[in-house]
């Protein structure tokens, strides 16, 4: 039986279990992962490095060729096609490997307050997909792959254009997307709001919407900046009624647990989780009201910060007694 525990980083349990631990993107999810080779060495903006190249080549080419037919016996025509030929191909590759830019529509007051609202990796997004770029599959290519939107032997999502505008004095950017490859329920799915939040962030809310465009369905995200506060919640413990379900708000993680991938079932705890009242034979069933199962609890809570709630059903025989003779009566 495979387990994930929650220990302290300094527990040896922890470290012991640590190496046997699943990824799902966590380190990827960073500043600067928009494209595949992460932080480029230099930008060029305002033109296409594939349309410079081939008119350089073609100009060489030309004037080869008007040497040549002008009968001229120095060599010249000769030298420039050797040249020009070999430049129009590397032209026509960049061609080939070319995105082009994404609109952005926007306005002056959008413009200038932009770079004070934004985070950094929303900006880093932003001046990745506005400029031409050569190697890539699509604009925010790994973006999309660490976030879990790109379908496997599907086409990515397609970005078709980018929004700037104010709201009360916020900054709201919105993406749109053409996604035929991706369900409309992996964009909707509410834990999927919370990780292009972590993504993008920090700072900014997102939300999610299908909507219908010249006839064809479309993915808006929107990021507003300001940031959400969260109720300062200590760590403590809520029942219900019959105790079938206590629910912890946890401040600080970790939670002191160990559970099993395969099924959700509380194996041990430690002292704090003892503390509070969680048990060996309770299952998680929830975070932050986001109902989890054994394919996504350990996603689920890699996914959330702190301040969270974490819900445990309850087996029958670890009620509390006073909590069952109330749900009898």
């Amino acid at each position: 039986m495979y387990h994930q525990t929650f220990r302290a980083p300094s527990s040896p349990q922890f470290q012991a279990k640590r190496s046997l631990m699943p990824v799902y993107a966590e380190d990827s999810m960073k500043a600067g992962g928009f494209n595949t080779a992460g932080e480029a060495p230099f930008e060029i903006r305002g033109f296409s490095l594939g349309n410079a190249v081939l008119g350089v080549g073609s100009l060489i080419l030309a004037a080869s060729f008007s040497t040549f037919f002008k009968g001229d016996a120095s060599g010249g025509s000769g030298i420039g096609f050797v040249y020009g030929v070999p430049i129009m191909l590397i032209g026509f590759a960049l061609k080939y490997a070319e995105l082009e830019p994404v609109p952005l529509i926007s306005d002056v007051e959008a413009n200038s307050i932009f770079d004070t609202k934004a985070s950094e990796n929303l900006k880093k997004m932003k001046s990745d997909v506005t400029r031409h770029r050569y190697g890539d599959e699509a604009h925010m290519d790994t973006a999309l792959k660490a976030l879990g939107l790109w379908v496997a032997g599907k086409a990515p999502p397609k970005l078709l254009r980018l929004k700037e505008q104010v709201d009360a004095g916020e900054i709201i950017f919105s993406m749109y997307f053409d996604s035929p490859g991706t369900p409309i329920e992996m964009w909707t799915d509410p834990l999927m709001k919370v990780r292009i939040e972590k993504f993008f962030g920090p700072g900014l809310t997102a939300a999610i919407e299908q909507i219908e465009e010249e006839g064809k369905e479309r993915i808006v995200v929107q990021l507003r900046s300001g940031e959400v506060k969260e109720a300062d919640v200590k760590t403590q413990v809520q029942k219900v009624e019959d105790g079938s379900v206590i629910s912890v708000n946890l401040n600080e993680k970790p939670l002191g647990t160990v559970i099993s991938e395969a099924d959700t079932l509380v194996k041990s705890v430690s002292a704090k989780a003892e503390g509070l009242g969680i048990k060996p034979g309770m299952r998680i069933q929830a975070i932050n009201g986001y109902e989890v199962t054994k394919l996504n609890w350990l996603k689920a809570y890699q996914t959330f910060e702190p301040p969270m709630v974490i819900d445990f059903w309850v087996p029958e025989e670890l009620r509390d007694p006073i909590a069952k003779g109330t749900s009898d009566d």
